[in-house]
């Protein structure tokens, strides 16, 4: 890869598929009174999992995301998702141009000085990485054990920091903006085994070890984000070892097709949601 243009190019496709919408969640409105707000991205708003949020279709967000079920658990007057796909750290933080021309506020507009708990999960669409992994790693009709080697060990490297001090700068934004809510950094569901091959997901050993590569030095850089600026880490990666698309039915992730009702390809489904949730809420009740 002598140049980078196919990673703009797979970020527009897949933002085509996971547009994003300033609108609410349909659970209980949090307005200034919100103690619950949930920011990230499409492994956070659950792209094609049932029930899907009719109040922001271009979202794809689902009302059986763990940020919902972590809301009917967690103790709190209120919640609201502004969870959307495609997001970024820019645009948690700043506006964002749909395709159709409409401009959408930041997710961070939802935190105010109420706000109790904000969970976040942001930071691998940044760069390009999801969809360089996507493109160049995981999907048979482009990738290329080169291009993943490329891109896993010359691209990925230069954004590591970059990506963590942005993470950073999400959360001491909302901390400034809710100087009392406790701030949780999750981390993304294990997408490629440790070992081996499976039709869900089929990959070349080469590939399968610079995605596995890609994913683990994601999840550090989130970590660490969470280390600088004081926060918890849900460390959903670790949880989900074993469960990884090769799985079968343990799987907490689809493989390279869209699952009809149960999350879209290479996203989690309903079972990823639901133990990611029980994550989330363990870590909160360890305080």
């Amino acid at each position: 890869m002598s140049s980078h243009r196919p990673v703009l190019v797979a970020m527009i496709a897949i933002g085509l598929l996971m547009g994003c919408s300033s609108a609410q969640s349909g659970r209980p409105d949090g307005g200034d009174g919100g103690t619950y707000v949930a920011l990230g991205d499409s492994f956070v708003s659950g792209p094609g999992i049932d029930d899907q949020d009719v109040t922001s279709p271009s979202c794809f967000r689902s009302n059986h995301n763990y940020a919902s079920l972590v809301a009917q658990s967690h103790s709190q007057q209120k919640f609201v998702d502004v969870s959307c796909g495609g997001a970024t750290t820019d645009t948690v933080s700043g506006p964002r141009t749909m395709e159709d021309g409409v401009t959408i506020g930041p997710q961070l507009d939802a935190v105010t000085t109420a706000t109790q708990l904000v969970t976040i999960g942001v930071g691998a669409n940044d760069a390009g990485a999801t969809a360089g992994l996507f493109t160049y790693c995981l999907l048979p009709a482009t990738a290329t054990d080169a291009m993943c080697q490329e891109f896993a060990s010359t691209y990925m490297p230069t954004v590591y920091d970059a990506s963590r001090d942005r993470v950073s700068a999400i959360v001491e934004k909302v901390r400034a903006k809710a100087p009392k809510a406790r701030i949780v950094l999750v981390g993304y569901l294990r997408i490629v085994p440790e070992e081996g091959q499976c039709a869900t997901l089929p990959l070349t050993e080469t590939r399968r070890a610079a995605a596995f590569m890609v994913e683990s030095s994601l999840n550090s850089m989130l970590r660490d984000a969470a280390a600088r600026s004081d926060v918890d880490f849900v460390d959903v990666r670790g949880a989900s070892r074993g469960h990884d698309v090769c799985a079968g039915r343990d799987a907490w992730v689809n493989g390279i097709a869209n699952v009809p009702g149960d999350g879209a390809y290479l996203h989690p489904n309903g079972a990823g949601m639901d133990n990611v949730a029980d994550v989330v809420l363990g870590v909160l009740a360890d305080r």
